[in-house]
């Protein structure tokens, strides 16, 4: 058995969708459509959780048909001392495929229930499990990047809340940080890490992250200049 867990702020169609890429598994779903910080949302469903395994989907997520042959494949098979798996992420932006700029990456997202957590942080949440990691190579197909104006609104939102963290850590505002990080975000992206190679989306994208990174420190320097 497997244990389906699923963040939403309401049951739409985006949640229909993600819940029937996995419907072959026959999952318990279990969702959280509470305003809490997702780490916290995420750890609190692994606690409701009753199945040995459990796998992790947001509503901007639908897992592949290979993956889910995978997981079948796993849920039968899996070594005693493997514990969980990444799962490889393909990212699409504006409805295109993207392959550069930091956008590939894996996470765990399925593992035994009882050797996992999640960090409890507002955003960038992990799952750490303790054991033996396997890899899978069907991918997680992810949605994030929908449209420039709610890619800024999400980031405007990621950078006010990284800001609080900060802030909370009394991390010092600096010229350096208000004015070169920002370019350095879209740099490192950009250029570093080829987005040039996914065309106008990767330029897009690495402006984004630029602006998100600037933002930040904008947001600590006014926290700090409030006190609060």
């Amino acid at each position: 058995m497997l244990s389906l867990l699923i963040i939403s702020q309401e049951l739409n169609s985006s949640y229909q969708k993600a819940v029937k890429s996995v419907e072959a598994l026959h999952p318990q779903v279990l969702s959280d459509t509470s305003t809490d910080p997702l780490g916290v949302r995420k750890y609190r469903l692994i606690r409701r959780a009753k199945t040995e395994w459990v796998l992790l989907l947001d509503t901007d997520e639908i897992a592949s048909p290979k993956l889910v042959t995978e997981i079948q494949h796993i849920l039968k098979t899996s070594p005693n001392d493997v514990h969980g798996y990444e799962i490889p992420y393909q990212n699409y932006v504006f409805g295109k495929p993207v392959y550069y700029g930091g956008e590939r990456y894996s996470k765990v997202r399925l593992f035994r229930r009882k050797y996992g957590a999640v960090t409890p942080v507002p955003i960038h949440e992990e799952v750490v499990v303790t054991g033996g990691i396997g890899k899978l190579t069907g991918v997680i197909h992810h949605y994030s990047y929908r449209s420039i104006w709610q890619v800024l609104s999400k980031f405007t939102r990621y950078a006010w809340l990284v800001s609080a963290e900060k802030r909370t850590a009394n991390e010092p505002v600096s010229i350096k940080k208000l004015f070169l990080y920002g370019p350095h975000m879209f740099w490192a992206r950009y250029i570093g890490d080829e987005g040039y190679r996914d065309g106008w989306r990767g330029f897009v994208l690495a402006l984004l992250f630029g602006y998100m990174e600037s933002e930040t420190y904008w947001m600590l320097l006014w926290r700090t200049l409030r006190h609060i």
